[in-house]
């Protein structure tokens, strides 16, 4: 096991669905910097027992289309469904849980959510919390308090759906303000955003993914290696931005002010948060 897990920090992570192993073996090559092998939306009912056993096979080396390369995220289904039970039951089966790299639980909702991974998997460092409907909003606190929890995501087309308005309404905005800013409270990672249906035209995704490191995400999810690099680069600090931070930097012990602003300590401690980000 990781001994911070790479769904902490991650600002790409990819979607590959547990039923197509060889797809989660090259979602590891894309460049996203880690996969969430998915036993929940992308795995058809009557395929999720197959599964199961295609994930087991490749957290314990025994896959035949190869091995991981490295930890990979795991959603499961709800842990209040028959067969998130199951999916938990699965890994707990599993003896070295060295490359699970952290469990993202979808419809969080109530504590006893994450309670119920932790009794199955003690062993598990992370667990990632999707929050998709209102009742998992007005829970955020309660939910960031407990043990184990290290990170937030958006499913928002199902939140959207559940608060009965449109993606870009102002209810929306309130939401993904009150995830950010219960998160940074309460010493989370930015949330991780949901990802944007298109892959073809790249153009939606920039954009989103623009728009959320804006709003304070700090990491996007991805349903398609295309979307890797949009994503990636759209987190990455502009070459505007590191200019602005050097100057600043460059400035701090003797300018009081850069392009009109005065270089006092916010402002500091941004341009050394851009610079920072961009050397990871």
């Amino acid at each position: 096991m990781t001994t911070t897990p790479l769904l902490s920090t991650a600002r790409t992570a990819l979607f590959a669905p547990a039923s197509r192993p060889d797809r989660v073996l090259k979602a590891q090559s894309s460049g996203a910097q880690v996969v969430i092998v998915d036993l929940e939306d992308a795995v058809a009912l009557q395929d999720k027992s197959q599964a199961r056993e295609n994930l087991a096979e490749l957290l314990t080396g025994n896959s035949e289309v190869g091995a991981l390369s490295a930890p990979v995220g795991v959603r499961v289904n709800s842990p209040r469904t028959q067969a998130g039970s199951e999916d938990l039951r699965m890994l707990a089966g599993i003896g070295d849980l060295g490359l699970l790299d952290a469990v993202v639980v979808p419809k969080l909702e109530e504590p006893s959510q994450i309670r119920a991974v932790r009794s199955t998997l003690p062993q598990i460092q992370g667990i990632v919390g999707t929050i998709e409907s209102a009742a998992g909003l007005l829970r955020l606190e309660d939910l960031a308090a407990e043990d184990g929890l290290i990170r937030f995501a958006t499913g928002t087309l199902d939140l959207a759906q559940d608060l009965g308005c449109t993606l870009d309404s102002r209810t929306m905005d309130a939401a993904r303000a009150r995830l950010v800013t219960v998160s940074r409270a309460l010493g989370l990672a930015g949330p991780l955003d949901s990802p944007t249906p298109q892959f073809r035209d790249l153009r939606p995704v920039q954009v989103a993914a623009r728009l959320a490191k804006e709003d304070g995400f700090t990491g996007k999810a991805c349903i398609h290696p295309d979307q890797v690099p949009a994503v990636t680069q759209a987190f990455e600090p502009t070459a505007d931005e590191i200019e602005w931070a050097r100057s600043v930097i460059h400035a701090e012990d003797g300018a009081t002010s850069v392009d009109g602003s005065m270089v006092e300590a916010p402002v500091v401690a941004r341009a050394r948060a851009i610079l920072d980000h961009g050397q990871d």
